[in-house]
């Protein structure tokens, strides 16, 4: 893991991230998560020497938990759809910060807010899925491949202690829709 003073730090998100993947009662998505802030570190992109840039990497964080649980609903019909002002609830977000960095998004996105809240939510959503690609070409890069990225999410929704009778991920039936979802970058 990553010690350098300029990045957020697996230990410093770590309690935000349990109650953020949940989905599962394993841990296997936890042992995912703190994979990927790994990867994300080693990518630069958990950087901390701006306020801008400290909330930038919590929000990648919430991107994360939204990509898994829409994961998990394609995989296995499982999404929880928790809001993104919940999953942003234990991290440290600066509201000028997310302004500035939700003004990039289409305005078209914040139509429908009608207060304070909803247009807090509708920023987190519009930035977190700003950073859909970037995350994927991330991970997709460490794991070798949009396929061993799948397969790897594919493992998550039990214990890491729990056999996986050595099982490859194949892109049949019920796995083509996770699939789809991974290889196209994490969108809808």
């Amino acid at each position: 893991m990553s010690t350098d003073a300029n990045m957020v730090a697996w230990t410093e998100v770590e309690a935000a991230a349990a109650k953020m993947f949940n989905v599962w009662s394993g841990g296997g998505e936890l042992v995912w998560v703190k994979e990927c802030w790994e990867h994300l570190s080693q990518g630069a992109l958990t950087g901390n020497t701006t306020v801008m840039e400290t909330t930038a990497t919590h929000l990648r964080l919430v991107a994360l938990a939204r990509i898994y649980e829409e994961f998990c609903g394609c995989a296995w019909d499982e999404n929880p759809e928790t809001d993104a002002h919940t999953l942003a609830e234990d991290l440290e977000i600066d509201p000028v910060a997310l302004g500035i960095l939700a003004a990039a998004s289409d305005k078209d996105d914040f139509d429908e807010a009608s207060d304070d809240y909803e247009l807090r939510e509708a920023a987190l959503l519009a930035v977190t899925d700003s950073m859909r690609s970037e995350i994927f070409v991330c991970l997709a890069k460490a794991y070798g491949g949009d396929v061993k990225l799948c397969s790897r999410m594919a493992q998550t929704n039990h214990s890491p202690d729990e056999d996986d009778d050595g099982d490859e991920f194949e892109v049949t039936g019920p796995n083509s829709a996770a699939y789809g979802f991974v290889t196209e970058g994490f969108t809808k």
